[in-house]
């Protein structure tokens, strides 16, 4: 008996169990399918009747199904669990991803988007430069963009931002908080954005609570967990009054751990210590480590739906949102003490 209407992507991706994005990846001959995958695939399309020219038909209005994502860099933690978060919610909506990694000049920015600008329906983008999401709606008018930033100091430019400020400051008065006037923060790579915010965060809330300077230890640091482990070793040598540290991420903080274990300095009995970035292993070190989280799971997700909502309402803006992720403060046992 004729069916009522010819069998799309959809019926084929329900019939296979396996995801709309995974069928497209199967009539465009994509590597990243397995030989087994395909023969699963194309027998269900077979036994429905589906053709490519049906494909065609099923994939609503031509589009591509396809979510471009462009990031300054493509490893680290923070960047694998943005892509992850994204490409869980696409996968659920029938979309491909494809990734990019650009940190070079606008010249460069804009070379790689015309690039990828024919075979996308929208595009999520993180890259600092006032005034850019306007430039890129300029020149490529027809692709909903999401700009993203970790820097709250761009946050009117871009539609959606993370806030290393405020993550520094709730770390810092948390520690404040618990007794603590004597407070020590190994800073980040000299230059780091991401370092000066964290700073800015530390400073605002010691001066705010009123502690002197003359009580606060800045220490220099790469991000590296040995900086964080020679920072604590010269910290010592020259004063043993301090009773807290915040440290600008989670590796120096576990350098510095590491030292005053080896140093018969109790944490949290004589250091209070937290960390930034919340790393699966702060929760499994002894005395596992108060960390601020940025929130990198919501951030990804929300910057897909702000993408989601531009495509299915077919609108392009090129005035940046200005929406703020808020961090986390996870507190462990390393900041339990009071003083």
């Amino acid at each position: 008996m004729k069916q009522d209407k010819e069998p799309t992507i959809y019926d084929v991706a329900r019939v296979a169990e396996v995801s709309i994005a995974t069928v497209s990846r199967v009539f465009n001959k994509s590597p990243l399918v397995t030989e087994k995958t395909v023969k699963h695939v194309l027998d269900a399309a077979r036994k429905l009747g589906f053709t490519p020219s049906a494909s065609a038909r099923g994939l609503s209005g031509g589009k591509q199904e396809t979510i471009g994502i462009v990031l300054p860099i493509l490893y680290g933690n923070f960047f694998s669990d943005l892509i992850y978060s994204v490409q869980a919610l696409a996968e659920d909506r029938g979309y491909d991803i494809v990734v990019a990694g650009q940190k070079g000049s606008p010249d460069e920015l804009f070379a790689t988007l015309k690039k990828l600008s024919s075979k996308i329906d929208g595009l999520i983008l993180m890259y600092h430069k006032e005034g850019l999401k306007e430039e890129i709606i300029r020149r490529c008018p027809r692709i909903p963009v999401v700009l993203l930033s970790r820097f709250v100091r761009y946050r009117e430019h871009v539609d959606l931002v993370l806030d290393n400020f405020t993550g520094a400051k709730l770390a810092t008065e948390h520690l404040i908080s618990m007794g603590h006037r004597k407070i020590a923060h190994i800073k980040g790579e000299e230059g780091n954005i991401d370092a000066l915010e964290r700073m800015e965060g530390f400073l605002n809330a010691t001066d705010a609570a009123g502690i002197p300077r003359s009580n606060i230890e800045l220490l220099s640091g790469t991000f590296r967990q040995i900086s964080g482990y020679n920072a604590v070793e010269e910290l010592f040598r020259k004063r043993r009054d301090i009773t807290a540290i915040f440290s600008s991420n989670d590796a120096m903080a576990l350098g510095a751990l590491n030292w005053m274990q080896q140093n018969g300095v109790n944490v949290p009995g004589d250091v209070a210590m937290c960390g930034f970035d919340d790393i699966e292993f702060a929760q499994m070190v002894r005395p596992s480590l108060s960390s601020v989280y940025l929130n990198t799971q919501k951030f990804g997700e929300t910057a897909f739906r702000m993408l989601m909502d531009q495509i299915a309402e077919k609108s392009v803006s090129d005035i940046p949102k200005g929406m703020v992720i808020a961090p986390e403060l996870k507190r462990r046992e390393s900041s339990s003490h009071a003083r």
